[in-house]
Order: C-alpha cells, then structure tokens, then sequence
C-alpha cells in the first residue's frame, strides 16, 4: 500500500512541475520556439524556406547552427521582425508568407508612413560573378541576389530597411536594403534584376525612395 501511494505522490509532482506541459516559449499553433542549439525536422523546415526566399541557412540538415541563425537574422530585419535569431510565431507566419511580401505597385499605391525621403540615382544588376564580382549570389546580409532587393550606403539608408521606390512613371515597388556596392555611395541605389538583361534595359534612372516606419 505504501509503494503505491509513493507512486501516486511521485506522479502528481511530476505532472505539477510541468514535465509534460508544452515547451516554454512555443510559438502558436502547438511549435516550439526554435533557437541556436536546436535540432529536429522542424528547423529542417525552417531551413528549406529560408532557401526558398533567398536566405541561406547552409546545409537543411535540422540544425540549428551559427548559419542558419545568421540567415534568420537576415530574414527577420528584412521583415521588420524581432530580430533575435529565435523563430517564434511571427517568424513562422513571415515564413510561410503570411505578412507583406515585396510587391510593385501601380500608381497611386503610396505608402502612408515612412521616416526618410531621398531623391535617388537608381543603377540595376543581377545575380553572378559579371555583376556582383567575387559576391556572385550573395548579397552583404548573405541572403540570395533577387527582384525585392536593393543595395544602398549603409550611412544613408540601413541594411535590413524596407523602402518603397517611386519611379518618374508614377508605379512604384517595394523593396528591402540588403546589399550594398564598391560604387553605392550617398544617394545611389543599386536595384536588383532576376537577370543582365533586364538589368540592362533599366539603365539609370531617378527615383524617389522612402525610408519605411
């Protein structure tokens, strides 16, 4: 009679001090928190969609190492998160494209808060060693070189910005400052083309670039 009841105590202690209550900081829909440290299939996944939006986490082999928190990071300020290299339940949401994602927009279509206004000399280039040199891919973030982002002066405009570009047509894009440039100096701007030749065919052009909240 004595073990049992030892047994019972034991159980009711054990369920108390949460042993099997959900992991501490688990994002929504019943996910954990994934930080540095981590392994499992779930930062495998996580894994696979940082390279699917151009963010390299190294090898998608769910662990959760120095690489792949340096791609979180990258992500996380292009979208205006938290930007602590834990993927928690905004991250997942931007992750499975969930927030705003970088669009063009027709005229009209202006943002209503921003910080920072600049009139701005636009160049165009693409991906690989003939644009972006030794970088080839890479942006300066380590993310991939892609239609949506833009490399600025860090002194002017921050890496990990989100900024919307108007164009003398009046249509404009939204976009986020994730590279910069031997040549991107002060109020330049260097937007980035799936390809040369649509790089080419932009040339130089003024621009209106606004600084997001």
């Amino acid at each position: 009679m004595k073990n049992k009841l030892w047994t019972i105590i034991i159980a009711v202690c054990v369920i108390s001090t949460g042993v099997f209550a959900p992991v501490a900081g688990a994002a929504e829909g019943g996910g954990r928190a994934l930080r540095a440290g981590m392994t499992g299939q779930d930062i495998k996944q996580v894994q696979t969609q940082l390279k699917q939006q151009g963010y390299n986490p190294g090898y998608a082999d769910g662990i959760f190492g120095e690489v792949t928190q340096t791609a979180v990071i990258a992500f996380q300020q292009a979208k205006k998160l938290s930007n602590d290299g834990i993927v928690g339940a905004d991250t997942l949401r931007a992750l499975r494209g969930e927030t705003d994602t970088v669009t063009e927009t027709s005229r009209g279509d202006m943002p209503r808060r921003y910080k920072n206004v600049y009139d701005i000399v636009a160049t165009a280039y693409a991906p690989g060693p003939a644009d972006n040199g030794k970088w080839g891919n890479l942006t300066h973030l380590g993310t991939q070189v892609r239609p949506g982002v833009i490399a600025v002066d860090p002194k002017l405009i921050p890496l990990g910005s989100r900024v919307y570009i108007k164009f003398s047509d009046g249509h404009g894009m939204y976009a986020v400052a994730e590279d910069t440039g031997g040549a991107i100096k002060g109020n330049r701007v260097d937007i980035a083309f799936a390809d040369r030749n649509e790089a080419k065919k932009f040339g130089i052009q003024n621009v209106r670039v606004y600084v997001l909240e």
